[in-house]
Parts: structure tokens; sequence; C-alpha cells
């Protein structure tokens, strides 16, 4: 095990460990992007308005951790989403493709060509939704590809497409130009707490 899944592994039970009888009945798991646990990371830098909306969040950048987290919740009666960002909705993917059956799923700016073929049907999914910049150009997460991913999800995804404008990024891929709603993150954050809190 890794020294970075490791941190991420005590993190989760961290959090699991210091829940109540009366935590917020609304849980996700939030798993960042390709960067790991950093403030830029749109899931990290949004932690705190999940929080404030009433959802317990738990984060880490481990699939197998994740899928603990999962099996933990629903063991206690809770409902948990699962939310990841960029190269962290194929940790989701993963997760769900070892058996983790949260009761929704949030793919954000997501690597649905590998989203795909890490889970190779979408038998697994849960009620998913996608949320993506419409002028997302980054290589790797197209917005050609979030359609393709919501036709190929037979009815089980849905998208909020989100059309905020600011500077574009030198690099296309980080969370600061389109890929990462120019970080103005109010539109994509609203999507995600109203489906947390609806599944």
């Amino acid at each position: 095990m890794t020294r970075s899944v490791l941190r991420a592994s005590v993190f989760v039970f961290a959090c699991l460990g210091a829940a109540s009888p009366a935590a917020a009945a609304n849980v996700a798991v939030l798993m960042p992007g390709s960067s790991g646990i950093v403030p830029g990371d749109f899931l990290v830098r949004n932690e705190g308005r999940f929080r404030a909306a009433g959802i317990r969040t738990i984060m880490t950048t481990s699939p197998s951790s994740a899928a603990e987290a999962v099996a933990a919740e629903i063991a206690q009666g809770r409902k948990i989403v699962m939310v990841g960002m960029s190269k962290g909705t194929v940790d989701v993917a993963s997760a769900l493709a070892s058996g983790a059956r949260p009761s929704g799923v949030v793919f954000v700016s997501g690597i649905h060509s590998r989203v795909m073929a890490t889970l190779g049907s979408p038998g697994v999914l849960p009620a998913t939704l996608v949320v993506h910049h419409s002028h997302d150009v980054c290589r790797f997460t197209l917005p050609s590809d979030a359609s393709r991913f919501v036709a190929w999800s037979g009815g089980k995804a849905r998208i909020q497409w989100i059309n905020t404008t600011g500077e574009p990024s030198n690099n296309p891929c980080n969370a600061q130009g389109a890929h990462g709603f120019f970080k103005q993150d109010g539109p994509a954050v609203s999507a995600i707490i109203g489906f947390v809190k609806s599944h």
C-alpha cells in the first residue's frame, strides 16, 4: 500500500469513526482528480459548501477505501452518493466494479471513455448525474464523450451542462479553466447538492 493510499484510508476511517447516530442522513464520498487531495481541486475547494448544505463528506483517492466507506454507511442504514472529479470518476467506476453499491454517483468533468471501459457495461450504474462544462477542451474529457456516456448508460444517467465563462488555462485539463468551471463553481455545486439530497 502506497503512502498516499494509506493516508486516504486513514482519513476515511477517521471520518467514519467520528460519525454519530445524529450524523446527517446525506453522505457523499468525494474522489478528487489526478493531483489528489489538494486545495485547488474542485471537490476539495468546495467541500465546505457541501458540508454547509448538510452533507457529511468522506474524502479519499482510494477506490477500495471508498467501497468500504459505502458498505459501512449502508450497514448503518444510510444512503450514500459517490462523487468523482476528472480522474476521480475512474476511481468511482473502479469502486463500482469492485462491488460498491451507492444510491447514486456524480461524474464531474469525467473521463468517460475510461469510466465505460472500467465498468464494462452500465449494469452496475446506480442513478447517475453527469456535471460537465459545455466548452471543456481537455482531450480526455471532451463534451462529446459526456454525451456518449449518457447514451451508453441506457437511461441511468442524465447530464447537467455548465456554461460559465472565464480565462482559458494554460493546462486545459487542470481545475482552473473550463475543465474546472473557471472556478465559478456555484452552478456545478448546486447541481451536486441537489442530486445528493434527492438520492
